[in-house]
């Protein structure tokens, strides 16, 4: 979406030529290959781990961490395989799409008119938002050691970031 932004906002002229059908279904599809690849990994590492104890679940949903708490093996190589893994995930990504920002406020600040760089900001803010919300949310959650957070922290963000 925000390459989306990008093209809409700093290359309007280009948009139709630039965004064919082509280009988002491979985009889309890269996505779709990066998010099976990484969620095959997750269930690789899962996989490993023994269960000798409670089989309930004290979160919303079937995350990591409750799972790794719940594990009777030693979970530490696997709580920071996780913790690179998830983190090169998110922070690449992020920075993709901080960079495109930098790109789309570089072409707002350069715009002539005030009513185009206020259009052109509303444009990107709900979008901002989700970003800031979804990836704050997933860096707290998922981009450090989860061995020394708690769940009740963990259920806390895994709420703000599922809704």
């Amino acid at each position: 979406m925000s390459f989306d932004r990008y093209v809409a906002i700093c290359q309007p002229l280009h948009y139709a030529a630039i965004m064919k059908q082509q280009l988002c279904t491979r985009l889309v599809g890269a996505g779709w290959v990066i998010g099976f690849t990484f969620s095959s990994y997750h269930l690789v590492l899962l996989s490993k781990l023994t269960f000798c104890g409670p089989n309930k679940i004290q979160h919303f949903f079937c995350d990591n961490s409750p799972l790794f708490k719940l594990s009777c093996s030693d979970a530490s190589l696997l709580w920071k395989a996780d913790s690179i893994l998830i983190s090169f995930v998110v922070l690449g990504s992020l920075c993709l799409i901080l960079v495109s920002y930098v790109h789309i406020f570089h072409c707002i600040l350069h715009m002539p008119s005030a009513s185009g760089r206020k259009k052109a900001f509303a444009t990107c803010s709900s979008h901002l938002t989700a970003l800031a919300i979804v990836y704050g949310s997933c860096i707290v959650l998922y981009a450090q050691p989860s061995e020394r957070v708690s769940l009740e922290t963990n259920r806390i963000v895994a709420l703000l970031n599922t809704v």
